[in-house]
């Protein structure tokens, strides 16, 4: 049985680990999914959990996350990909090699995303 949830909750739930596991284990759509990766308290396993999913809606929202490991972020740095890049410069909690990295893209669009965190 598939329990719908709605787009709120996901986005805004204090999730700890029961409550994630319950609704991961539902069934969820690459939607619900989506809604469930922009949710600000992922800790670090769940979103690991999420990236599991591959789904690239889901990623771009996990890579904005303050939590998101350098691991991952290393990881999408290498596939040279701007919408990822553009996500990853969104992210406040960045290392100044890896917004050094993203400055040497020489990307205007990523460049802004910079600007727009406050991080140049």
């Amino acid at each position: 049985m598939n329990k719908q949830y709605n787009k709120s909750i996901l986005q805004s739930v204090l999730l700890n680990n029961t409550i994630f596991n319950e609704i991961t284990n539902s069934s969820l759509s690459k939607i619900e999914y989506i809604y469930l990766s922009s949710n600000p308290n992922l800790n670090d396993k769940q979103i690991e959990c999420l990236f599991l999913q591959k789904i690239d809606n889901v990623n771009i929202n996990l890579l904005r996350n303050d939590n998101c490991s350098q691991k991952r972020i290393n990881e999408f740095l290498q596939l040279n990909d701007k919408i990822y890049n553009i996500a990853i410069a969104h992210n406040k909690s960045l290392s100044k090699e890896t917004i050094q990295k993203l400055i040497d893209i020489n990307d205007p669009d990523i460049t802004m995303s910079l600007k727009f965190n406050n991080l140049l």
